[in-house]
């Protein structure tokens, strides 16, 4: 086989790897602020949203069921109501990701919930 013949297979093989190691990727799952969701509602009412925010002093709620808690970037406000597991190290001020449904102007019903950056999850 040709040097040529080889250096284009090698170069298929790559582009190939990474159309494969990519295809489970979700691009669109870009975390937004507190305000970038509040001053664009309706582009993102019933729509699965992905934030990231602060707790807000004094909001944290948590019950047996259920978490919820005001979601702030210091601009804005949604109130968050979470059923899952609540993360180590939940509390007032503390920095979190959620993703849910966007279920009315101000409210977010999450499913997912992180502290923290979400990328340092691999999320």
């Amino acid at each position: 086989m040709r040097k040529k013949d080889k250096v284009t297979i090698s170069v298929v093989a790559i582009i190939l790897i990474a159309i494969i190691g990519m295809w489970g990727l979700d691009f669109s799952s870009e975390y937004l602020t507190v305000t970038e969701v509040t001053q664009n509602v309706t582009a993102y009412i019933d729509q699965p949203v992905y934030i990231t925010g602060n707790v807000k002093q004094g909001t944290l709620n948590v019950g047996t069921q259920e978490t919820g808690f005001i979601l702030t970037d210091g601009n804005a406000d949604l109130e968050v109501l979470y059923r899952g597991d609540r993360p180590d190290g939940l509390g007032e001020g503390e920095k979190v990701s959620v993703r849910g449904i966007l279920v009315s102007k101000n409210k977010v019903e999450a499913n997912f919930l992180v502290m923290g950056c979400p990328s340092k999850y691999g999320v």
